[in-house]
């Protein structure tokens, strides 16, 4: 049996040798055999043993396989290292007059800003030497020289626009490398060496781009910049923005001390700003917060009283006039009357030195050295208002988005608050950069329902466009939103509490506290709701982060109280085991005070809120609770969730549901297309019923509102759901018509009377009539059943007319008319 099974395995082993030649045959069968293996081992095997230590490397063939790869350029990987390390490396060259074409008239939207660029230029110019001066003061030089400021002169006669500063000054080497280089900033260059030095003085520079410079050739062909540096001769630069400049020493010697004059040969089209209002405007709106002073010389005319000058023949006929006179004068008036010399007043022209920017950026200094007049006085200026503020705020932010800003509330609402056109809210809000104005178009910082907001906010590393005329999309926008949002709501809720008086003790204290009228909201919050309540019932349905904060800040009229109550206020009037709030909305308090729908709830003492805003119902909408427990309950919709007090009330009369159904539903049954259903209600004490929308119907006041909102779209009304009517069991009406209705359901005044309360319960409940005719017929009809008078009965027709008079009758009566006429006459 072994040598059998030996035997076989020997054959199995030779059939896989056999497989294995037919399936690789280039493997060669090698014999291992004594002889080879005392012949020692294989020397290549030997060589590929001692590299073994040698990390993995790709295959030869791989590699030249990788090369002829084509990758997704077109190009294999050995054909882009051949481009590549034979390439030629050149600059890119620009036409120079093409690219200040594109600079000068597609960069910037509005050639205003000219005006801005120069004397932002000009700041910087004098920044830099005043920084220099702080640690070599003899930069600055004497008298006139020393001042730090910048002038702007118009002379009408030549066409020309001068703007002057007393800054550093350029040297020729500054003309070439910084008026001659395109994107080449010389206040960036500076801040960069001073930055190096480890100095932050320089923040206030406001240059960037190196662009700004170009400009003024949106107004001017031609521009002449002088320019003075201490190190350096007086230089004049000259372009026409054709793509070449001239510098030349400037024959007239130094003429300037120190700084740069900008001369604009204005073009034909840009004669407007040869006009001292045009200037003065633009430099008030873009450069009055500058830190130096700008002066714009102007011609004024003015009145002046100058002596009169007296001819001989007016000397000659005085004093004939005096020796003439016989009347005593005593000496004292001879004295008076040859002293007071005689005077006239002339009109003449005046040229002055006017300053423009008189209003200094208070934002930049501390608040605690600010006073409430300085930051009325700034809100005027900046909001052109009469009045002072309500509040404001000034703060600085810090932190990923750093910033100063003053926030204003105005005294009295704006008429256009709530107008949706943006251009309509422009000026509200000013953005600057390092105190220059780059916009008032404000609208994406500041939500819907605080449009009415006024203030400023300026940044030194806002993300502008190279014009600097609009804020470019960046999350830094979303973080300042955060933060004036935050501020102002701060704002609004430091109002809200009333301040404790210093002299206020502790008992008086505990007093207020145990009154439940007493409100602890502000007399001056209770003025700003008055002007801005809408505007934070708007917030609560806009700002879903700062809801809760909102919802704290609501105030209503109330059934407890003549003084509008807030949600606490409520909350501390409540009856024990009391956790629903309750409303009503309509259309003023009158109406909602005598409203049906709330007689069991005065009668019990709970207390009603009424909502006669019409965005009221809108905003409840969105506050399922206060404070996360209170329930709000709208009492105009049906079965409202009651207390306890009122649910062992429903226990006990659940037999009047089977007692009146029959009435129920006969009512129901003359109105079909009116009601939803009719039942008994558990709110009415002195009315016999009342109208009510289903729990996801329109009440009263919501249908009043999108009635006039679909009349003023010019649209349709859209379908009104049916109402609920409840009917007061307990009232003589209703019982009489159960009484009437037992056993003959086609009694004509129970009809009648079904059809009249309905109507009655549409005005009373708040709704409107839609068939105002109808209502009158039905009104006659309950008129003719208390008069005996059948309901149906026709109205006769009118009898035929009386014949003619004839026609001698008539002239006789004519002619007795004329008669009468006559006496009166006569009388």
């Amino acid at each position: 049996m072994k040598q059998t099974h030996s035997s076989s395995f020997k054959w199995f082993l030779l059939g896989l040798f056999l497989v294995g030649l037919a399936v690789f045959p280039t493997i060669t069968y090698v014999s291992a055999d004594a002889a080879s293996v005392a012949s020692g081992p294989d020397p290549t095997l030997q060589a590929n043993l001692k590299g073994g230590n040698v990390g993995s490397q790709t295959d030869a063939e791989v590699v030249q396989r990788e090369e002829q790869a084509i990758n997704s350029e077109g190009y294999s990987v050995a054909e882009m290292k051949q481009i590549r390390e034979a390439a030629e490396t050149h600059n890119f060259q620009a036409e120079v007059s093409r690219m200040m074409h594109i600079i000068i008239n597609s960069l910037y939207s509005n050639r205003d800003i000219f005006l801005r660029e120069v004397i932002s230029n000009a700041s910087d110019a004098l920044d830099k030497i005043r920084f220099l001066s702080l640690t070599n003061s003899a930069l600055l030089g004497e008298g006139d020289q020393a001042k730090l400021d910048i002038h702007i002169k118009i002379d009408k006669e030549n066409n020309i626009l001068h703007i002057t500063d007393r800054g550093i000054g350029m040297t020729k080497d500054d003309m070439v490398k910084y008026l001659g280089s395109i994107a080449k900033s010389g206040t960036s260059d500076f801040m960069k060496k001073v930055s190096e030095a480890g100095d932050k003085a320089s923040s206030n520079l406001i240059g960037q781009f190196g662009v700004g410079f170009y400009s003024i050739f949106l107004v001017a062909d031609r521009v002449t910049v002088t320019s003075k540096n201490n190190e350096d001769d007086q230089y004049v630069w000259e372009s026409n923005a054709e793509g070449s400049f001239t510098i030349s020493k400037d024959p007239r010697g130094n003429t300037l001390g120190r700084g740069t004059r900008i001369s604009l040969h204005l073009k034909d089209d840009a004669k407007e700003y040869l006009e001292t209002s045009t200037i003065r405007n633009l430099a008030k709106k873009y450069s009055e917060f500058i830190n130096f002073p700008i002066y714009l010389w102007e011609t004024k005319e003015v009145e002046e009283e100058v002596p009169v000058e007296e001819t001989k023949e007016d000397k000659d006929e005085t004093e004939e006039d005096k020796s003439d006179e016989d009347v005593d004068v005593t000496e004292e008036d001879d004295e008076t009357d040859d002293d007071t010399p005689k005077t006239q007043k002339v009109k003449k022209n005046v040229s002055e030195w006017d300053l423009l920017n008189t209003v200094k950026p208070i934002w930049t200094r501390s608040p605690k050295d600010i006073t409430e007049e300085e930051y009325n006085n700034f809100y005027k200026a900046i909001s052109k208002d009469t009045e002072d503020p309500l509040t404001y705020t000034h703060f600085n932010a810090e932190g990923e988005a750093e910033f100063k800003s003053i926030l204003f509330f105005p005294a009295t609402a704006p008429y256009n608050v709530f107008d949706p056109n943006p251009d309509v809210h422009r000026g509200n809000f000013k953005l600057f950069v390092r105190r220059v104005f780059i916009t008032d178009d404000f609208q994406e910082l500041v939500p819907n329902y605080l449009k009415f907001l006024r203030g400023i906010v300026d940044s030194d590393d806002l993300p502008l466009n190279v014009s600097r005329e609009t804020l470019q999309k960046h999350k830094l926008l979303k973080l300042i939103e955060k933060k004036l949002v935050r501020k102002a709501l701060a704002m609004i809720q430091s109002m809200f509490e009333k301040e404790k008086p210093e002299d206020e003790t502790e008992d008086e204290t505990e007093e207020k506290v145990k009154d439940p009228m007493a409100s602890n909201v502000s007399e001056k919050y209770r003025q700003f709701w008055k002007q801005y309540g809408t505007n934070l019932k708007l917030g609560v349905m806009e700002d879903q982060t700062n809801k809760s904060r909102l919802i704290k800040l609501l105030l209503f009229h109330s059934s407890k109280t003549d003084d509008l109550a807030s949600f606490d206020d409520y909350v501390g009037r409540m009856k024990e085991g009391q956790e629903e709030i309750y409303y009503l909305a309509g259309q003023n308090k009158d109406m909602v005070q005598k409203s049906p729908l709330i007689e069991k709830m005065l009668k019990r003492g709970y207390e009603v809120l009424y909502m006669l805003d019409p965005i009221d119902e809108y905003t409840l909408q969105q506050v399922p609770k206060v404070d996360g427990k209170y329930k709000l309950v709208n009492l105009g919709k049906e079965a409202p969730s009651i207390d306890d007090e009122f649910k062992e009330e429903e226990e006990k009369e659940k037999f009047l549901e089977e007692e009146f159904k029959p009435l129920a539903e006969f009512i129901k049954k003359q109105l079909p297309d009116k009601l939803e259903k009719v039942v008994i209600s558990r709110r009415l004490t002195q009315s016999p019923c009342a109208l009510v929308a289903s729990s996801y119907g329109y009440t009263a006041n919501m249908e009043r509102v999108m009635k006039a909102q679909a009349l003023q779209a010019g649209q349709r009304q859209q379908h009104v759901p049916k109402k609920i009517l409840e009917v007061n069991p307990r009232h003589p009406i209703v019982r009489e018509m159960l009484r009437r209705i037992e056993g003959n359901d086609s009694d004509e005044t129970a009809k009648i009377t079904a059809k009249v309360l309905y109507e009655t319960a549409v005005l009373s409940s708040g709704y409107s009539i839609d068939d105002t005719a109808d209502f009158a017929s039905w009104i006659h009809k309950m008129m003719s059943v208390n008069l005996d008078i059948d309901p149906n009965q026709e109205v006769p027709e009118a009898p035929e007319p009386a014949p003619k008079k004839k026609k001698a009758a008539e002239d006789e009566e004519v002619n007795i008319d004329l008669e009468d006429h006559n006496d009166k006459d006569e009388l």
